[in-house]
C-alpha cells in the first residue's frame, strides 16, 4: 500500500467528461480559436481554476477532449491479428464521420497550427502506433513495416477524397489488406 497522499479533493471523473463533452461541442461549434477556456469550464459547472489544475493549456484541453473522443475506436487484441487489423481499418473509415471533416481540414489547410499539432497528438499518432502494432502482429518485424501500416489509413482517406465515401468492409479485406500484407520488400530495395 503506498504511503503516499495527494492534496485536495479526488478526481471527480464526471466532471472530467463534463468538461471534456463541453470541449468537443465548443470545437465544432466555433474551432480552436473561437473556444474559450472560461466558457466551457462555465457550461460544464466547473469552477476556471479547477480546469486550469486539471488542464493547464487549452491545448492541453483540447488534446484530451479528442482522446476521449477517439477511445471508443480503440480495437482490443484478439486470438486473430488479421482480424484485428480489418477492424481497424473498419474503425478508421467509419471515423471520417461528421468531427474528422474538420478536422482532416485543419491537417491540410493549417497543419502548422496548434489545433493541427493537438489532432496529430491525440488522433494521428495513437491510430497509426495501434495500426502498426497490429499490423506487426500479422507480418512480423520487417524493414518496411511503418511504409506498410500507412498503405492501410492512407487508401481509406484517398479512396474517401475520389468517392465521397470511405470504403467498405469488402473493399478494406479484399483491395487494402493485401497490399498491407503482401510480401515485403528486400531490405537492399529499401535503400535506393
Amino acid at each position: 500500500m503506498s504511503t503516499e497522499r495527494t492534496r485536495g479533493r479526488p478526481r471527480d471523473p464526471a466532471v472530467d467528461q463534463a468538461v471534456l463533452r463541453e470541449t468537443l461541442t465548443q470545437l465544432d461549434g466555433r474551432g480552436y480559436d473561437g473556444l474559450r477556456v472560461a466558457e466551457v469550464a462555465r457550461n460544464a459547472g466547473v469552477g476556471l481554476g479547477s480546469l486550469y489544475r486539471r488542464w493547464p493549456t487549452k491545448y492541453a484541453l483540447v488534446v484530451d477532449a479528442l482522446r476521449s473522443a477517439a477511445a471508443a475506436r480503440e480495437v482490443e487484441p484478439t486470438d486473430d491479428p488479421r482480424a484485428d487489423l480489418l477492424t481497424g481499418l473498419v474503425k478508421i473509415a467509419e471515423g471520417l464521420g461528421h468531427r474528422a471533416a474538420p478536422l482532416l481540414a485543419v491537417l491540410l489547410t493549417d497543419p502548422t497550427s496548434e489545433l493541427a499539432a493537438a489532432v496529430r497528438e491525440a488522433k494521428i499518432n495513437p491510430v497509426r502506433a495501434a495500426g502498426r502494432e497490429r499490423l506487426r502482429r500479422v507480418i512480423g518485424p520487417v524493414p518496411d513495416l511503418d511504409t506498410r501500416a500507412d498503405v492501410g489509413p492512407a487508401l481509406v482517406f484517398l479512396h474517401m477524397m475520389l468517392h465521397g465515401s470511405p470504403p467498405d468492409e469488402r473493399q478494406l479485406r479484399e483491395d487494402i489488406l493485401p497490399l498491407m500484407t503482401g510480401s515485403p520488400r528486400p531490405a537492399s530495395d529499401l535503400d535506393g
